[in-house]
């Protein structure tokens, strides 16, 4: 409810009301909480919308505009098609805007929602159906789970767990991102490597820093792995590799002692 500030009367949110009335909330607390309309998690989706997705399990945006009252929105226009929210414009008697519902400032989650889709399938493992479903994010948003997906192995740090580089690769090549020619350069984008001590004493040199360029940063990330630069630790993070750190220092120079001693030529 809110005050008209012309009148005497109070006025009602209507929606906000509708939407507890019809079940899709319990109380308005909850409502203003969360933000997002849900998905039931008893309603069976076919594909792709069962894809383990947050933007297919929360398509739809809520905000109060700034003049207290509740506004719902698309968080892709492509989501116009989602079962749910058919249900959700059937029951309410609307047509959701295809633009988000963005808040006083502007802003809306929309462009994280993308990110949501991107990343969430790529942890699942379901690298392919993000490719099928490219449409609901961005071509910078699968790049950066490229990068995601590469760094860490929920195994043994012998075999990747989300992506393997070859996946990545075939992801880049999805999304039409050149592999670069100056690999070595690549590796020079992250920041240097620094040993952190860990509990019990272990060393590891995590890797940070990179490319402001998503797609560079996630060759960068790709060719270190097959290069042997980079390699997973015991914990399964991804690590600068004593090779990579030689590599490292040598800087732009055609040839580099390792630190066995051994002569290396700089690629």
């Amino acid at each position: 409810m809110t005050n008209d500030p012309n009148t005497d009367t109070v006025q009602t949110d209507e929606l906000a009301d509708k939407l507890i009335e019809l079940g899709f909330f319990p109380n308005a607390f909850l409502l203003n909480l969360n933000r997002k309309l849900q998905v039931p998690n008893n309603k069976a989706l076919p594909a792709p919308w069962n894809l383990p997705s947050r933007l297919f399990r929360y398509p739809i945006e809520i905000t109060d505009a700034g003049d207290g009252f509740t506004r719902l929105g698309l968080m892709h226009p492509l989501l116009a098609d989602h079962p749910f929210v058919k249900d959700v414009e059937t029951a309410l008697e609307v047509t959701l805007r295809p633009d988000g519902a963005p808040n006083p400032h502007g802003h809306s989650q929309s462009d994280t929602a993308l990110w949501w889709h991107a990343v969430d399938l790529v942890a699942a493992g379901l690298w392919r159906e993000l490719l099928e479903t490219a449409a609901y994010t961005t071509r910078e948003n699968i790049a950066n789970a490229v990068w995601y997906g590469l760094q860490y192995s929920p195994h043994d740090g012998k075999t990747n767990g989300h992506l393997t580089p070859a996946e990545g690769r075939q992801m880049m090549q999805a999304v039409d991102s050149p592999e670069p020619s100056d690999q070595a350069a690549t590796l020079l984008d992250f920041s240097t490597p620094h040993a952190c001590k860990q509990d019990g004493g272990r060393e590891s040199w995590p890797i940070n820093g990179g490319s402001r360029d998503v797609f560079r940063r996630a060759w960068g990330i790709i060719i270190g792995i097959e290069r042997g630069w980079f390699t997973y630790n015991r914990g399964g993070f991804l690590n600068w590799s004593e090779a990579g750190r030689c590599r490292y220092d040598a800087g732009d120079r055609s040839s580099f002692i390792e630190t066995s001693g051994q002569s290396a030529f700089a690629f």
